[in-house]
């Protein structure tokens, strides 16, 4: 979606106007303080956009810890009007920096923040959350080694860790109740810039070797950071799934890159966001003696600083938001949109969320680099629209659909989902069909997050892709595609039977099944299924199982699997039961002999119900008897020529109902006397 920066600068107008309006007749509607639960970290900051803080106010440090510290550096008082017009001109999201020592209070149960105080925090929080945007509320300019003459602060080193951290866990106690009940609209930042002020180390170090100074305070960051988000966690209300940013030494890249950096321990689940604060290229976005122009090694340092968040922590589904970034305003409007438009973009296509640093400071020849005065505070205009534009510009494209994924299949169909696009005002879904893309799905409304698409070939791999679209007057307007490849189950097996079998044997067998790879074959044994057998390839239609007992019931089943993607995918199962041969008899012999007679004898047979005696005459077999009862061992043929050569053979049998079943036979040979 493209957006001029013309008409951003309308739509800004005419939201200001509404807002106005609506805050003059009553109107506004607060948001629940229930409606956004159950988020992960990574959903809730792909939902940020780009954000602005309210700079130099609530985390100012004069007038006396009174609440007259709001406008002590210079600031008017803020106001909903002021929020009003950040939402109008794009912005989601606001960072609230505030300073909270001056504010405090030391009684018998440790620093006890003044009511009036966090009231009035809590009524600059409730401007933003009324329009519906995220708020970041952190700790701000209480890194010092004192403050008034007492231990109101937090100092990252050693010698001071144990009062930082009651300090840290002090505020997030107070702080944490007060707002337990908010939803995840609000986020809490531990620490702002937690470096060792006043030192050689303050801001810079080597992040692959930093000395032992700046390796004690990251230990003692670490440990603040945890213990803040313990406090937070153990308040109950929503805090117990909370977002929570966790900055590294001096919020630097350099300072959550380090190895020594490490998230804090959580009872949440995927509830902790990395917090950066970037202002890049330095040269030219803070350095008063710094380049007014951003070129091709300006381009070079923000790729830098994207490309190392993305291979950190994005790729490794960490989420991360540059807490504060800007580009001051050295009298160069046209260097700093190619800044905006740049830095912004990036920001935009990784998903890593920008809060714009804002002192309402517009222009200053004394120091170039403090330059951050984008929103007039008291006229409710920008300073530099055409430089606000650009940085919105992005946020206005539509996102990209996120999640998209299986969400179940058979071997006739597959169910895609994917995550809800609050840009979006439906999705449309299309598939790969005889050599094109074709659209199978146009979804109104941006709930539905979920399509089943039937009637597809079994055990194949099949292609989708989805984009969301969005109505703009008379224009549709669509966010890029996101693809996903995804195979069909085989089918399900067919003709599973019995081949034949033995009294030690059965050989199954079953159809071909061309949408397979292979099959699966399972044995019930000891009351749980096992595999017996994994088949490559679909030409083999049968498997004989061997070792087993005589005249005794087996259960099996099987399933086809196909690969897709380097996933196995399964077929139903197919089952059946079938029964062995009774064994063949063994030990037979002759036990006596005589001139017309000869006698047969054999070991006795458990698993028979007989067994059939059978004697070679005149050029065939022919039955000579039959004996009910496996506890007869032998069997007498009478009538017989002395001296001559007789053959005989003996099978078993047993009966299913009122079905035989036969083993094989054993042959002997004998001559009489």
């Amino acid at each position: 979606m493209t957006i001029t920066r013309k008409r951003i600068s309308l739509i800004s107008a005419l939201m200001v106007v509404l807002f106005a309006f609506t805050l003059l007749c009553g109107m506004h509607t607060p948001v629940s303080a229930a409606s956004l639960t159950g988020k992960t970290a990574n959903q809730v900051v792909a939902d940020l956009g780009i954000g602005w803080n309210l700079g130099n106010t609530l985390d100012a440090t004069g007038g006396g810890g009174t609440l007259n510290s709001e406008t002590s550096w210079g600031n008017p008082k803020t106001t909903k009007a002021m929020i009003d017009a950040v939402k109008a001109q794009g912005f989601n999201t606001v960072r609230i920096p505030v300073s909270w020592g001056s504010h405090m209070t030391k009684r018998a149960e440790g620093y006890v923040i003044d009511s009036a105080w966090m009231a009035r925090v809590k009524e600059v929080v409730d401007y933003a959350i009324d329009n519906n945007m995220y708020v970041i509320l952190n700790i701000h300019h209480d890194n010092d080694k004192k403050y008034g003459g007492d231990d109101r602060f937090f100092y990252p080193n050693s010698t001071y860790k144990d009062q930082s951290i009651a300090f840290v866990k002090a505020i997030w106690t107070q702080v944490s109740e007060t707002f337990k009940s908010y939803d995840q609209h609000l986020i809490f930042e531990t620490l702002n810039e937690p470096r060792l002020v006043g030192t050689g180390d303050e801001w810079w170090f080597p992040v692959n070797s930093p000395n032992a100074n700046v390796t004690d305070a990251i230990n003692v960051i670490n440990e603040m950071n945890q213990q803040a988000v313990n406090v937070i966690r153990a308040s109950g209300g929503n805090n117990a799934e909370r977002c929570i940013m966790i900055p590294g030494y001096g919020a630097s890249i350099d300072g959550c890159t380090t190895a020594g950096y490490k998230l804090p321990a959580d009872t949440a689940s995927n509830k902790l966001i990395v917090s950066v604060h970037a202002y890049t290229p330095y040269n030219f976005a803070l350095n008063a003696s710094g380049t007014t122009v951003f070129n091709a090694s300006g381009k070079n340092e923000v790729d830098y600083l994207f490309d190392t968040l993305k291979s950190k922590f994005i790729s490794k589904s960490i989420p991360v938001v540059i807490g504060e970034t800007s580009a001051s305003n050295k009298n160069n409007t046209a260097e700093r949109v190619k800044w905006a438009e740049y830095y912004m973009g990036k920001s935009a296509e990784l998903g890593i969320p920008c809060m714009i640093w804002d002192n309402n400071v517009k222009y200053s020849t004394s120091n170039l680099g403090e330059n951050h005065g984008h929103l007039n505070r008291l006229t409710l205009t920008w300073n530099d629209q055409e430089f606000v534009d650009a940085l919105v510009e992005p946020f206005f494209k539509l996102k990209d659909v996120t999640g998209f994924e299986v969400g179940g299949r058979t071997a006739a169909a597959i169910r895609l989902n994917w995550d809800v696009n609050s840009t979006a005002d439906g999705y449309i879904v299309e598939q790969y069909k005889s050599g094109k893309w074709t659209r199978i799905a146009r979804i109104a409304g941006n709930a539905t997050n979920t399509l089943r698409v039937s009637g597809l070939a079994a055990g194949e791999t099949h292609k989708f892709r989805i984009k969301a679209y969005k109505i703009d007057g008379s224009n549709a307007l669509y966010s890029g595609y996101t693809q996903l490849s995804a195979g069909t189950n085989p089918s399900a097996m067919t003709g599973f039977r019995l081949a034949g079998k033995s009294g030690t044997a059965l050989r199954l067998a079953w159809d071909k099944n061309t949408s397979a790879d292979g099959y699966i074959i399972e044995q019930l044994k000891d009351g749980k299924w096992t595999r017996i057998a994994r088949i490559t390839g679909n030409e083999t239609t049968s498997y004989r199982v061997s070792g087993l007992q005589g005249f005794t019931a087996y259960k099996f089943r099987m399933r086809a699997y196909s690969i897709s993607g380097g996933t196995a995918l399964y077929s139903a199962y197919t089952s059946g039961a079938w029964r062995t041969n009774p064994t063949a008899v063994s030990g037979l012999k002759f036990v006596g002999r005589a001139t017309t007679a000869l006698r047969l004898g054999w070991n006795q047979n458990d698993s028979a119900a007989g067994y059939i005696i059978e004697q070679y005459k005149d050029g065939a077999w022919t039955r000579i008897a039959r004996i009910s009862g496996n506890e007869t061992l032998n069997y007498r043929i009478d009538g017989l020529e002395s001296g001559t050569t007789y053959k005989f053979r003996v099978q078993t049998f047993n009966f299913v109902g009122a079905t035989p079943s036969y083993s094989a036979f054993t042959e002997i040979s004998g001559t009489t006397k």
